[in-house]
């Protein structure tokens, strides 16, 4: 996949009505449902942590829904990644905030997880709605909004999953 590529379409996510609309065959069912760290169970599922590269962060438009879940008119401070397994991306994920304190967290991870942030600090506590997402390529993913309340900032994070973990899971 071509990690430009990959920015472009992380910025023009679909929302999905259901779970069974992101995912209609069900093989990412757990994947879209995981309530523990993605690092953390890629790291579990082969035996080594996932590799991160960083596509990308600053400030852009946002989207619609994006800005509903913050509560915001302006601008989004964006952050773009992909996980890779053995050098092969197999997540993208888009993580957005308000300029402020959730921008700050965010720039102050420079190449960590964002698991580092949301669940080694217990002031991050994630909210109970998921929005299910479609790239444009047919990837599926979610976006679930994670509140700190001693920061008074909230975060959207957003995870696909890419057909290259699909095909590493059936190996």
């Amino acid at each position: 996949m071509d990690l430009e590529i990959a920015v472009a379409q992380l910025r023009r996510a679909s929302t999905a009505t259901s779970l069974e609309a992101t995912d209609p065959s069900g093989s990412l069912r757990d994947w879209l449902q995981l309530n523990s760290s993605l690092t953390a169970q890629l790291t579990y599922q082969f035996g080594a942590p996932p590799g991160l590269i960083v596509l990308g962060e600053g400030l852009e438009e946002g989207q619609w829904w994006e800005k509903h879940a913050l509560n915001a008119d302006a601008s989004l401070y964006a952050r773009h990644i992909a996980l890779t397994i053995n050098e092969v991306p197999v997540v993208l994920a888009r993580t957005v905030t308000t300029p402020g304190l959730g921008m700050t967290a965010l720039t102050e991870l420079r190449t960590r997880p964002l698991a580092e942030l949301l669940f080694e600090d217990t002031a991050w506590t994630r909210q109970t709605v998921v929005q299910y997402l479609t790239l444009a390529n047919g990837s599926p993913g979610r976006g679930c909004t994670w509140y700190n309340n001693h920061l008074h900032a909230s975060l959207v994070v957003q995870e696909f999953f890419l057909p290259s973990l699909c095909a590493l899971l059936t190996q």
